[in-house]
């Protein structure tokens, strides 16, 4: 692998944190394929990119789900011993309301594998899911209901957690019509 020097790249000075406020998401059921992940790279870059696309099956899209400004974090998380390293990739949001589309997520995603892409505010995305292992339900980190004040929050937070041993970015496209048949 050829090495390079790693400077202090912002683009235009940007490097604000979070996460946008829409998410993407499908069962890990609905994939028919996923993008390649580096094999021989020959650059820092191509080691830290997925390579193609995530297809769904015939009649399956990516759909999305809002995030309330400011509850939506993508964190990598280094797990493991010496020499037995890799990551826990946690996506942790909050959804407002208690719509009976998000009850009816929420009670599918609880023991179910999903699939999610997630986007930065720098505009980088990262898939969490592949074809050995799901991002799944972990609970509410910042809990879930109706709230005891008028003045306070109502609707349900989530963690999902992806494991994997190395961490991309996904320069892929995200399938939000429904998949044709081959």
């Amino acid at each position: 692998m050829e090495f390079t020097d790693i400077n202090k790249e912002l683009n235009n000075g940007q490097n604000m944190g979070g996460i946008a406020q829409i998410a993407y998401f499908c069962a890990w059921s609905d994939v028919a394929s996923w993008p390649t992940k580096p094999t021989s790279p020959a650059t820092l870059e191509e080691n830290g990119t997925l390579t193609g696309n995530i297809v769904l099956k015939t009649g399956k899209k990516m759909n999305s789900i809002y995030i309330t400004d400011d509850t939506g974090e993508y964190e990598m998380e280094s797990v493991g011993e010496m020499d037995g390293k890799s990551f826990v990739a946690h996506l942790r949001l909050f959804n407002p309301g208690l719509k009976k589309t998000l009850l009816g997520f929420i009670n599918y995603a609880k023991n179910e594998n999903l699939v999610f892409i997630v986007k930065d505010n720098d505009g980088q995305f990262y898939l969490m899911g592949d074809d050995t292992r799901a991002a799944i339900y972990n609970g509410a980190p910042d809990g879930s209901g109706t709230s005891r004040e008028t003045a306070g929050r109502r609707g349900i937070s989530m963690e999902f957690t992806y494991k994997t041993a190395s961490l991309y970015t996904y320069t892929g496209t995200i399938p939000l019509t429904p998949a044709a048949s081959a």
